[in-house]
């Protein structure tokens, strides 16, 4: 049938203003609800479901519909239509800044709409989560979209929630949505808002419920910890803390192993490998030790006087690895309580025994490093006495030396061993004579130099030979005063060679010579000759 003229031009005005998005395109056109599910696949559909959604000519019931077919309508081209078209805005066109279609609404029409619209946000947000492919792949989360929408309304500024009802039940249906599958929906991601995005702004009571998922199969300890350390109040941390202890003794008993072998067994019979009944028990002890250092890790972020307490008696235990003692002191990092002696003490023991690996020193070290100087210092002090390793007075005496100002160097220097009888590493004096010479000098105190003269020629063998290693490095305007002390003869201390504290420093072969070799030092003359001025000068001693 032939067109009029008034049809074919009526035809293409209706085309036009289609393109443009406006409320115009839709004005010689009676919209039902069939037009609107239609357009959620249309090219054009977002825009016309836009105008149905904010203009005045349309059923509330209609208008509803056109903004659920916003937050239903799939991506295209990796773009989600219903925040920026219902809440954030959009750029139509013509190149114009749109407001989203409910910021757009007067105050009462807003009103209005929400009042609609949230009762289905609800619903949907508290649809299940569809059950995994046979394949074990996750199908898309419908409820999703409105999860995001509902979480723009609530987060934007300035508020389009006002009534405090609604947004309560807006923020508890998204905390409610989040851990009841906390472990698939912390990565899905097809969401807009991730799960710490909307916790961080809901506040603390989104966490209230993330301690009971913390369990000894859960993928996501780390980031549940994580969150419950940044948001929860007390009572939820103290609640993490009694939970992550309970994991690690799980993990840390025979009833976990026992469930692990067989697992482990078929694994190794799936991959055809060939390995003795010891080697599958060498496995699960390796499984179990990194299972227990992911607990520890979490248990670093929350603290708690469970995790304290039960990290403190961990690390203490000769029986536990050197790696599974690290971790359990790492976790204690800056939670030692200065004003509990108990804790102080079982770090202080740790430290002190000659039995503890140098790694695991290390850390307790480094755990009394983080106490109040009045505190450490007497205890470090009363380490220097140990005669069995060098390595605990050096490590205790460098953390002394890092809490010092110059008015505390006579102190420390009567505190260093006094004779060649005592072993002394040479890495003492150098590290002890470096750490001097960085030190702060208040007003009244001496400066560093000014610090150590005095004992350059001190009758006690190691204040002497810190006040020299201070020159380790050093200018070589000071080379006369370090080589006055060439002709020193007084021995150095001696070492067995499982001692590791032995005296030698590389030298050249002849005079002039590029080859080096390892000299033997006997005397604080040949520790200056062949250590200290040749570091001054630039040859490398070492």
């Amino acid at each position: 049938m032939k067109k009029t003229i008034a049809q074919v031009m009526l035809g293409a005005l209706v085309a036009a203003a289609g393109m443009a998005g406006g409320a115009a395109s839709l004005a010689g056109c009676a919209v039902s609800e069939s037009d609107v599910h239609r357009w959620e696949g249309t090219e054009q559909g977002p825009r016309k479901l836009y105008a149905v959604a904010t203009h005045g000519k349309y059923a509330w019931p209609l208008r509803i519909e056109a903004a659920l077919s916003l937050i239903k309508m799939k991506p295209r081209g990796g773009k989600v239509w219903a925040i920026p078209y219902l809440v954030d805005g959009y750029v139509d066109d013509e190149g114009t800044g749109r407001e989203g279609a409910i910021v757009a609404l007067n105050p009462e029409d807003r009103k209005k709409m929400l009042e609609s619209l949230v009762p289905e946000l609800l619903n949907q947000i508290k649809q299940p989560l569809p059950a995994k492919n046979p394949d074990g792949t996750q199908p898309p989360d419908p409820s999703v979209p409105f999860k995001d929408v509902a979480f723009a309304l609530l987060s934007h500024d300035p508020p389009l929630v006002t009534d405090e009802g609604m947004r309560g039940q807006l923020a508890t249906a998204i905390t409610e949505w989040a851990t009841s599958n906390l472990e698939s929906r912390l990565d899905y991601t097809l969401q807009q808002y991730g799960i710490e995005q909307m916790f961080r702004y809901l506040g603390a009571s989104t966490v209230k419920g993330l301690p009971a998922l913390l369990k000894e199969e859960s993928s996501k300890t780390d980031r549940i910890a994580g969150l419950i350390a940044d948001l929860g109040d007390a009572e939820t941390k103290q609640k993490a803390s009694v939970q992550l202890v309970s994991i690690a003794k799980q993990i840390d008993s025979q009833a976990w192993i026992n469930k692990q072998m067989p697992l482990v067994e078929e694994a190794n019979k799936r991959a055809g490998a060939k390995v003795t009944k010891e080697q599958v028990t060498e496995q699960i002890k390796k499984y179990q030790e990194q299972e227990l250092i992911k607990v520890f890790t979490a248990m670093k972020k929350v603290g708690g006087r469970p995790i304290i307490d039960y990290a403190l008696a961990f690390s203490a235990n000769k029986d536990n690895s050197e790696e599974r003692r690290k971790a359990a002191l790492a976790s204690l990092e800056g939670r030692v309580d200065k004003n509990n002696t108990a804790d102080i003490e079982k770090l202080f023991d740790i430290a002190k025994d000659d039995n503890t690996p140098d790694p695991v020193r290390d850390l307790a070290f480094q755990r009394l490093g983080e106490l109040p100087k009045e505190v450490v210092v007497p205890k470090m002090y009363a380490l220097f006495d140990n005669q069995k390793k060098w390595k605990v007075r050096w490590v205790a005496a460098s953390l002394v030396l890092r809490t010092m100002t110059t008015k505390g160097v006579p102190e420390f220097m009567a505190r260093l061993p006094k004779t060649p009888g005592t072993k002394m590493g040479m890495t003492e004096p150098i590290s002890y004579g470096g750490l001097i010479a960085k030190m702060e000098a208040p007003g009244g105190e001496p400066k560093p130099r000014e610090a150590i003269a005095s004992y350059l020629r001190s009758n006690d063998l190691g204040a002497k030979l810190t006040a020299i290693g201070f020159f380790y490095g050093g200018k070589k305007g000071d080379l006369a005063t370090v080589q006055s002390l060439e002709g020193d003869g007084q021995q150095v201390p001696k070492c067995e060679k499982d001692d590791e504290c032995g005296w030698s420093c590389d030298v050249a072969k002849s005079p002039g010579s590029q080859e080096r070799e390892s000299k033997e030092i006997h005397t604080v003359g040949e520790f200056v000759k062949f250590c200290i001025v040749p570091s001054m000068e630039g040859g490398g001693g070492s």
